[in-house]
């Protein structure tokens, strides 16, 4: 993910101006800044924020920042609010951008408030109420729209005053989130003594925020709330007011002690006593002495600036209404903040923000946000492992494409119908469909389709054992990835490859490819791509007899599941080391792996895996000789793919059951299900399969004679 140069087109339509190899300052410690004009609203400047290249493997920093931006789209607009216009993700690559209005400062350093405050030099009474008001009337409004929002880090660096004098409070990186940051946070030197180092947000003993505005409940570690960054708001005042810091500490410990013990002191004499008791009640040490939320501050502070003033407090501006444009904005900013939430494997909490975006696009008779919805959703179910579901989505997304007669929608919506009919066991329109994607991308040259269409051709016929066509499709497929540097894709392509040589019986060209896949997915911070290339890799080790890595790989693999919270996931990797346990030997492994997996797909009702765990527990009993309770168990799994209509695995079920069917010397019921395996084995073209089940149903002919 590179850092954007000056003058760079980002989405086609945001040119850089200013970035943080010009300007230093615009790299803050989890984030980047790009200084934009944006060429699609007239020349509007922006500024677009994105998180830093080297974070990208960090799940927890993606994750703080999409919920950042979730806070800035339900914001919306206000008057004292730093606006975000859409959160949008870049075509290729994992990077998200944040575009915000950009606030320009006047006559100053920057646009902070920081800029207006100098030590010794208080602001004027009239300005420092006026700027503190529209603090209050920020936050109030934040507070109504996300009830129970904390800012967790409000200063005069995050409170920015433009040219028509208004203030707006920014930032809300830290807002409703867990107080779980990394080494990423700036931490203060403990070879600076100056006050400076206490107003840069600080990671001090897993606690996030400001030192020098920081609540005693935030030093402790307590549950926030509103009156937490009142308390901060009261310190920003107490600045404006008198010229310098509420606090004077050396170090941490001094600076914590007074917060939580109120040594603050007494207010100085030439304040007004209406101001000196708005700001001893914001920074109250004890919460419950505080104002209760943003309205009461609001009112008071209003009410200050009338007792000191002697006349009323500027209205406030009408809080413009949301038009159509600026709620199909939210829709899409939903699209790009799900799509990234798929991409670090939070694949439920995605569905969420397509399912809403459907919903505003519904709403508002959008019908390309409404498509885009479809085809997010489509996707997510086929991770979930859902292809009924993915297939409904995706046909849905294709014919609106064929209705506006967009080739290139049409062609994606083909590609992933097709890759969804795969998954459900259908090749044959799989494979139609497919191609019918890739004659769309050749014929408007996409190269990104292409590559698309190509994988999805790849990974079907090594799903049919035709592992050489696999690699010729899979081999183009990656040239096309590098060509456009995709490199998610790319990392995918590698896998796919790696699968195929598996099949030729090439395990060493195999492992190779795996284990690329398994590097690009930590370069590109792909924790779910990672997990499935662990499981791929552990299975070419499997082949090559190395059954003590396989065993290794597999249980990073569930070890990954578990951490990104992925129960279906969770499960396929338990299958998978239960069927390694097979291979060992160590069926009593085998069997408590399997019978967790059967019990996570029943909690979250995921059949197909149900229907596995089922057919592997009938092969581990089979193996122990326990002959009545293998077949119970092939038959509940051929029952399952029944139901779902899983065709391979029912195919499967049936070759298996057949199979033990003969050892019991049931051979007239063992035919019947050997014929329906033969003929799905064949139906899919599965050579192998096909060759096996033509093998036993000789030898049970050959029984029935």
């Amino acid at each position: 993910m590179p850092i954007h140069e000056f003058g760079t087109l980002i989405a086609n339509r945001y040119e850089v101006v200013q970035g943080p190899r010009e300007k230093p300052s615009l790299a803050g410690g989890m984030g980047l800044v790009y200084l934009c004009v944006d060429h699609a609203e007239n020349g509007r400047p922006v500024a677009l924020k994105t998180f830093r290249p080297e974070l990208l493997p960090d799940r927890a920093a993606r994750d703080r920042f999409l919920r950042e931006g979730t806070t800035w789209v339900q914001l919306g607009k206000h008057p004292h609010i730093v606006r975000c216009h859409q959160v949008f993700k870049a075509e290729i690559g994992p990077e998200v951008f944040f575009a915000l209005d950009l606030v320009a400062a006047e006559g100053k350093r920057d646009a902070s408030l920081r800029s207006w405050l100098t030590p010794g030099k208080p602001l004027s009474v009239e300005q420092a109420l006026l700027f503190a008001l529209h603090i209050a009337r920020g936050m109030k409004h934040a507070t109504t729209k996300i009830p129970g929002l904390v800012h967790r880090d409000l200063k005069p660096e995050n409170v920015l005053v433009g040219q028509d004098g208004f203030v707006r409070v920014t930032d809300f990186g830290l807002a409703n989130a867990v107080q779980d940051a990394g080494d990423q946070l700036q931490v203060a030197s403990s070879r600076e003594n100056d006050e400076t180092q206490f107003v840069r947000t600080q990671l001090t003993r897993g606690i996030v925020g400001t030192p020098q505005y920081m609540a005693p409940e935030q030093w402790a570690g307590a549950e926030l709330d509103a009156r937490t960054d009142i308390y901060a708001f009261g310190f920003i005042l107490y600045e404006m007011i008198t010229g310098r810091f509420a606090l004077s500490s050396k170090n941490l410990t001094e600076l914590e002690k007074a917060h939580r013990n109120g040594d603050i002191g007494e207010m100085p004499l030439y304040l007004p006593s209406r101001l000196s008791k708005l700001l001893k009640k914001c920074m109250a040490a004890n919460r419950e002495e505080r104002y209760n939320n943003w309205i009461e501050a609001q009112m008071e502070v209003a009410s200050t600036y009338k007792d000191v003033m002697g006349n009323d407090a500027p209205d406030s501006m009408d809080i413009p209404l949301d038009m159509r444009v600026d709620r199909v904005a939210t829709g899409w900013s939903y699209i790009a903040i799900g799509a990234s939430y798929k991409e670090i494997g939070k694949v439920k909490v995605a569905i969420e923000y397509f399912e809403q975006a459907v919903s505003i696009g519904l709403a508002e008779k959008e019908r390309r946000l409404e498509a885009s919805g479809f085809s997010t959703l489509g996707n997510s179910y086929l991770d979930l492992s859902n292809p009924s579901k993915a297939i409904e989505y995706h046909e849905r997304d294709l014919a609106f494409a064929r209705e506006i007669s967009n080739r290139r929608a049409e062609g994606k919506a083909l590609a992933n119908l097709g890759n969804a009919y795969r998954q459900f066991g259908d090749i044959n329109k799989a494979i139609n469909l497919c191609e019918e994607a890739l004659n769309v991308a050749r014929e408007i040259h996409d190269l990104h389709l292409e590559g698309t269409a190509m994988g999805n051709l790849g990974i079907i016929h090594g799903q049919i054992g035709n592992p050489r066509k696999a690699i010729e499709y899979l081999k183009h497929a990656l040239l096309v990835r590098q060509k456009i540097g995709d490199k998610r894709s790319e990392g995918q392509a590698f896998g796919n490859l790696g699968t195929a040589f598996l099949q030729l019986g090439d395990t060493r060209q195999a492992i190779e490819f795996q284990e690329k896949r398994v590097a690009i997915s930590r370069e590109t911070g792909d924790p779910h791509g990672e997990a499935y290339a662990l499981v791929n890799l552990g299975t070419a080790y499997s082949h090559s007899g190395n059954l003590q890595r396989t065993i290794e790989c597999y249980e990073k693999s569930l070890a990954l599941m578990r951490n990104i919270s992925d129960r279906q996931g969770e499960g396929s990797a338990l299958g998978n080391l239960g069927t390694a346990y097979i291979q060992a030997g160590d069926l009593d492994r085998a069997i408590e792996c399997l019978q967790q997996q059967l019990m996570i797909a029943g909690e979250i009702s995921d059949r197909r895996g149900e229907g596995q765990a089922l057919g592997n527990l009938g092969i581990v009993y089979s193996l122990l000789g326990i002959y009545d309770q293998a077949i119970d168990y092939y038959n509940k799994s051929l029952m399952v793919a029944r139901e779902i209509g899983d065709n391979m695995c029912e195919a499967q079920a049936n070759f298996n059951l057949a199979r033990l069917l003969v050892q019991k010397g049931r051979a007239t019921d063992a035919l019947s299900h050997a014929e329906d395996a033969l003929r799905a084995f064949t139906q899919f073209g599965h050579k192998a399969n096909t060759a096996n089940a033509q093998k036993l149903i000789s030898e049970i002919r050959t029984q029935l004679l």
